[in-house]
């Protein structure tokens, strides 16, 4: 049974699936109060480009008649989930962040927006991105203080959840654009191995790194949407022959052996926030012996030049039609950004390309001995204002691997602002990474608590 103590803004996903199907409250009862809640709340967050209560209506009333008609409820029945911005949705507007695509409605769903209905979830709204999911922020802020910025690209995906706004939401990382915004906010986050999750109906911003990630209050209903909405879909190139995976069964069962833990502090680690260094030796002194410090191969180095070799030749490709029709539309940061991409030359991006697979194997002998690598989710906490999403440095090597990688809201500093560790996983063992992430809260919680 659901705890009847929690509000509307405190359960998760699975919890409100339970709720609902015991017949407490109908699932439009239960959008309206959580509609009334997160309207409330957004006028202070500004995390939602798009909510419309007549739409979440709608879809709340075909759900109810379909279980009245004899239909089994799907796996996320009656659920609210809330979208990011540049992710295709048939009854709300998908406008990338930009003028440009003001009031652009596309004629399907994403995939994985299309697989999650099929299981019974409600699109509850659209979230604020920055401008094409690159880096001129919208005007989301930081619930845990709105002086401070969320995080980006999944600006407004982190904040809802974080705000109690929406159990679940989707995002986007081509750099850092998940894990970072969720560190900033206190959040579960998980950005899976690339092609595990189809793109199809998502927005092409690097088609090479691009990745759909998933928000949430904990790493079990994470694992649950993740298998929803994975595999094939027949479009997209990088889930081919990708068959939908068993992530909850495996994330919810205890591991053979307790799981070890390596932790890096990675070539960045002198940019790292002084408190925030102090937290992170504390936390793997306070693990103890299933935390070991380790170095990283010197291939690390030279990641963020090859991904950002990489993510803007892709990103002047991938708009060139607002660049050549509407560029007085486009932020200055991003036509500077595009206009330096035109210097680099066609040997620089195959490189760089070339890279990618080495950079992924190089990590291959760490999870020959570890369970995951643990290191910073970010180089602190979420700076003050808005005008900067902070730097995504600390997801670069892990994105451009290709990398499943976990955001674990484990920390706070003294400003009361939250900071997450990062996990990250085997390449295509996604599920490995969820069990030995679950385990490491579980523990990290118990010596706490003793």
């Amino acid at each position: 049974m659901t705890d009847t103590l929690k509000s509307v803004s405190e359960l998760t996903a699975l919890e409100i699936r339970d709720h609902l199907l015991s017949g407490q409250e109908t699932v439009d009862e239960f959008t309206v109060k959580l509609g009334q809640f997160a309207d409330a709340t957004d006028q202070r967050i500004k995390a939602f480009a798009h909510r419309d209560d007549r739409v979440v209506a709608l879809q709340a009333d075909d759900l109810q008649r379909e279980r009245a008609a004899g239909h089994l409820p799907g796996a996320l029945y009656g659920v609210p989930v809330a979208v990011k911005d540049i992710i295709d949705t048939i009854d709300f507007p998908t406008e990338y962040g930009s003028p440009i695509h003001q009031g652009r409605f596309s004629v399907g769903d994403a995939t994985v927006v299309a697989r999650l209905r099929a299981a019974g979830a409600v699109l509850f709204g659209k979230t604020v991105t920055t401008e094409f999911a690159t880096t001129q922020p919208g005007l989301t802020c930081n619930p845990h203080n709105v002086n401070h910025t969320p995080g980006g690209s999944s600006s407004g995906s982190a904040a809802a959840v974080a705000a109690g706004m929406v159990p679940i939401a989707l995002g986007t990382q081509t750099n850092g654009s998940v894990i970072r915004p969720a560190s900033f906010c206190g959040v579960y986050a998980f950005k899976p191995s690339r092609g595990l999750l189809p793109r199809t109906g998502v927005l092409d911003q690097s088609p090479s790194l691009d990745e759909v990630g998933v928000f949430a209050r904990n790493l079990e209903d994470i694992a649950k949407v993740t298998e929803i909405m994975s595999g094939d879909d027949g479009y997209d190139f990088a889930t081919a022959r990708q068959a939908p995976r068993r992530l909850f069964d495996v994330a919810m069962s205890e591991p053979p052996l307790p799981p070890k833990f390596c932790f890096v502090k990675t070539p960045w680690w002198d940019q790292v926030d002084p408190e925030a260094k102090e937290a992170y030796e504390a936390f793997v002194a306070h693990m103890g012996d299933c935390v070991e410090f380790v170095e990283l191969p010197d291939i690390v180095r030279n990641v963020s030049s090859w991904l950002v070799t990489i993510n803007e030749v892709e990103l002047a490709f991938c708009l060139q039609k607002e660049w050549n029709h509407n560029r007085d539309l486009l932020s200055p940061t991003l036509r500077e950004r595009i206009e330096k991409s035109m210097a680099i030359t066609g040997n620089d991006y195959l490189t760089a390309k070339d890279r990618m697979p080495h950079v992924t194997s190089a990590f291959d002998e760490y999870f020959g001995t570890y369970d995951a690598i643990l290191c910073p989710a970010a180089l602190g906490a979420a700076p003050a204002g808005l005008a900067s999403t902070g730097n995504p440095i600390m997801q670069t090597a892990w994105s451009l691997a290709g990398l499943p990688a976990l955001n674990l809201p484990l920390m706070n500093l003294s400003n009361g602002l939250p900071l997450g560790v990062q996990a990250v996983g085997a390449y295509q063992n996604d599920a490995r990474l969820l069990r030995s992430a679950r385990w490491l809260v579980s523990e990290f919680v118990k010596r706490n608590t003793t």
